[in-house]
């Protein structure tokens, strides 16, 4: 109630949903929408449907673009756009994917350049075990926590892709495996040789993303061992 200097509203008993009610429908049908104790978790692993963005999250400067295209290219998918002017508080761009178009879940982060005359950014995606299209989106944010999407993408995205590990240049604390063959584990290594990080995959298949230690800093080698190891995997990493 307006003026209420608690700030509480009150409800009438009779305007509370009859939840028994065979016609009553949930506000949130259909949704899945984080809860207290995963909307501050790393957005990768979560699934997120925004029909609204609520007024004091809406990006206030918009960006403009003046190109923008994702397409299907060197065994995953490939994200090109140019932007004509940054606001100059832009943090970075999210690129989001999702199966079905409802639900969407974090791909990777690119930096943003707070460039008010624009520039160039480029972003590979590498969906695993995918055999359908795809729908991708992304979520600009600014150094408030302030937001706004592009248009959905649809994108068809045919095969399976090699074995992968994303990203390079890791500057948000975890480093993502995309494994279509099984794996025993995967150790992070520094440049003299020492193991500062092994975890187990135990042959899992898919996504895997590994938070990285606080020990590992700088070029590290992330090796990715199965039974084979004429099929194990060795990226060179920078960690910021």
């Amino acid at each position: 109630m307006a003026g209420n200097i608690t700030g509480i509203n009150t409800v009438s008993a009779q305007s509370t949903p009859d939840y028994s009610n065979a016609n009553y429908t949930p506000q949130y049908m259909g949704k899945i929408i984080p809860n207290d104790n995963t909307f501050t978790d790393n957005r990768r692993k979560l699934n997120f449907v925004y029909d609204e963005i609520p007024y004091e999250d809406q990006l206030q400067n918009p960006v403009t673009f003046s190109d923008f295209t994702i397409a299907p290219g060197n065994g995953g998918v490939e994200f090109r756009w140019r932007t004509a002017w940054e606001p100059g508080n832009l943090k970075l761009y999210e690129i989001e994917y999702s199966k079905d178009g409802i639900t969407f879940q974090q791909a990777g982060v690119v930096p943003a350049g707070n460039y008010l005359s624009g520039r160039a950014y480029e972003f590979r995606h590498y969906p695993v075990n995918t055999h359908d299209r795809l729908f991708y989106r992304l979520r600009i944010v600014d150094q408030t926590g302030r937001y706004a999407y592009t248009n959905i993408v649809p994108v068809a995205a045919t095969g399976t892709t090699d074995n992968y590990i994303f990203p390079t240049i890791v500057n948000a604390g975890n480093v993502s495996l995309y494994l279509n063959d099984s794996f025993k584990l995967v150790q992070i290594v520094d440049m003299q040789g020492r193991i500062l990080q092994t975890e187990l995959l135990d042959g899992r298949t898919g996504r895997i993303d590994i938070p990285l230690s606080k020990s590992a800093t700088g070029i590290c080698i992330v090796r990715v061992l199965g039974q084979q190891p004429e099929r194990n995997i060795v990226q060179k990493i920078f960690i910021r």
